[in-house]
């Protein structure tokens, strides 16, 4: 047996360790439906007043987000939305809704930005349904 034979012989089970824990460190962790934290519409008002780097994410279609959208949202459909995009560069809590409570548009969001690497994500699983029966604010366009 050659010299290398019995070298790789002897460090291959402590090579196969180093190789094993170093290609788990550059696995991204598995994001799931317990990796999103929920949020209420009371949560939600609050963050508003005091998160000053806050983004809040309308995740609905075009023509339902200018019949009414929490203020200060902005919209960007589920397909449109990237964790890179530049207006989230300094952003420290991003909230995504949708319709409401029964709706995963909102939670799919949530997730995606999640596995992009955006460190704080919550849904805000009322919606704009929870929002109305709050009697709550609401913004439309023209």
């Amino acid at each position: 047996m050659s010299m290398c034979a019995k070298l790789i012989n002897r460090a291959g089970p402590c090579l196969l360790l180093i190789f094993l824990g170093l290609s788990a460190c550059n696995q991204t962790p598995k994001i799931t439906d317990e990796s999103v934290e929920v949020i209420d519409d009371v949560t939600l008002t609050e963050l508003q007043k005091d998160e000053p780097h806050l983004v809040i994410i309308d995740v609905r279609p075009a023509d339902r987000y200018r019949t009414g959208h929490l203020p200060g949202a902005i919209n960007i459909q589920l397909p449109d939305l990237t964790p890179t995009d530049a207006r989230f560069h300094k952003v420290k809590h991003i909230v995504v809704y949708a319709d409401g409570p029964r709706n995963t548009l909102s939670h799919a969001a949530a997730k995606k930005l999640l596995a992009g690497g955006k460190a704080k994500v919550s849904d805000f699983r009322g919606g704009i349904e929870v929002w109305r029966k709050a009697d709550r604010q609401l913004v439309t366009e023209p």
